[in-house]
């Protein structure tokens, strides 16, 4: 199928040949689509905010990777530094390219949280992060323009789901029971490898082509593997201590930032700080325990969810105990 100018990488060439420094410049905005940048925002809103935003974006998170994974995994298209020797390849990737998981990431996240605070100068900044997000992908060759577009695409239809969804499983939840509603939590959790798991098993005996392992091993010196499930197993993780955090916190009496812009501040400072370290620091503890070793999709997972529990309910019940929370603890 012929995509024309939205799959030419030619725009990739030229964009990166406009000016080297430039080019350099936005290339490190690849930044922005990375875990340790992802659990900043959540942890700045669950802060900073209130945790009930913090949870709901964490889920709706959780569930654009699995989408992103199931849709790449079922049109398998190439990126632009497998197919074209022009383009040059500033970073690494070994997924498909379509749709672009940036682009798809940033619509959902910069779009809820313009939308839940509905002022002029966080919709526009959110405008900006999507745009430098999107852009930086395609300066580093690692997205064609379809890609791009296709990920506001499918982020439009799953944020416009999740806005009309949500407020009606939050109703339903808290009418359950608690074991009830632990279940709906693994149930929902467990969307992200749903989905993903029947596109895997639609490849079928689809190789991927020679020609772009060996251009790709080329650019980057690594081997592409984009065949198989990747982020599914994390964004379950990321869902199921999210919600399970949420729910303990909810349990406890719930939590909400200090009314002091200090006192919110230096939660802000602290709890996301401690997010980063434990983000960074829990794939070394399961290798040093072997669970790496006996299973990676197991030890992404309980990453992801243990970083999650923490800053969902972990840093939230210190600064209570520490006396830095808000009057209500609804």
């Amino acid at each position: 199928m012929d995509f024309g100018l939205l799959m030419d990488p030619g725009i990739n060439s030229a964009v990166q040949n406009l000016s080297p420094p430039v080019t350099s410049l936005f290339a490190q905005g690849v930044f922005l689509d990375s875990m340790p940048w992802y659990f900043l925002v959540i942890s700045i809103i669950t802060f900073g905010l209130h945790p009930r935003y913090g949870v709901r974006l964490a889920t709706l998170f959780g569930l654009n990777v699995g989408l992103n994974e199931a849709a790449k995994l079922a049109f398998h298209m190439p990126r632009p530094y497998w197919v074209s020797a022009a383009v040059r390849a500033f970073s690494t990737q070994s997924s498909f390219g379509f749709p672009s998981g940036a682009a798809m990431s940033g619509m959902v996240i910069y779009g809820y949280i313009a939308t839940a605070a509905r002022r002029s100068w966080v919709i526009l900044l959110c405008g900006i992060l999507l745009f430098a997000t999107s852009l930086a992908r395609i300066v580093a060759g690692i997205h064609f323009l379809l890609d791009i577009l296709g990920g506001w695409l499918f982020g439009i239809i799953l944020l416009a789901v999740f806005l009309l969804a949500a407020p009606k499983a939050e109703e339903y939840a808290a009418r359950l029971s608690r074991p009830a509603r632990l279940a709906l939590i693994v149930l929902v959790s467990a969307i992200p490898v749903l989905l993903v798991v029947p596109a895997f098993l639609s490849l079928g005996g689809w190789q991927v082509p020679e020609a772009w392992i060996a251009l790709a091993r080329q650019q980057t010196g690594a081997v592409i593997k984009p065949a198989g499930i990747q982020f599914a197993y994390g964004a379950s993780g990321i869902i199921l201590g999210s919600l399970a955090g949420y729910e303990f916190l909810s349990s406890r009496g719930g939590w909400r930032p200090p009314a002091d812009r200090k006192q919110r501040a230096g939660v802000v400072i602290a709890g996301t700080l401690s997010v980063l370290l434990v983000n960074a620091a829990l794939p070394g503890v399961w290798v040093s325990l072997g669970i790496a070793a006996l299973s990676l999709p197991l030890a992404t997972f309980l990453s992801m969810a243990g970083v999650s529990l923490w800053l969902m309910a972990g840093v939230p019940s210190v600064a209570a105990e520490a006396g830095f929370t808000g009057k209500d603890n609804s």
